[in-house]
């Protein structure tokens, strides 16, 4: 019974420590990357998803 549980134990922070590793490369690539133009969103509103005023007639 003890060793299923340790079983159990060891699995569960394999996977805590993969759920970890992902969050802290994830973080890492956000911060790399580049900020975005301050003028995108009325440039081009498809590339950022913004809706203009003249959508909402």
């Amino acid at each position: 019974m003890l060793a299923r549980v340790w079983d159990v134990v060891k699995v569960t922070l394999a996977v805590s420590a993969l759920i970890a590793a992902a969050l802290v490369s994830a973080d890492k690539l956000d911060r790399q990357r580049t900020q975005p133009v301050v003028g995108a969103a009325l440039i081009e509103p498809v590339t950022t998803g913004a809706i203009g005023p003249d959508a909402r007639r």
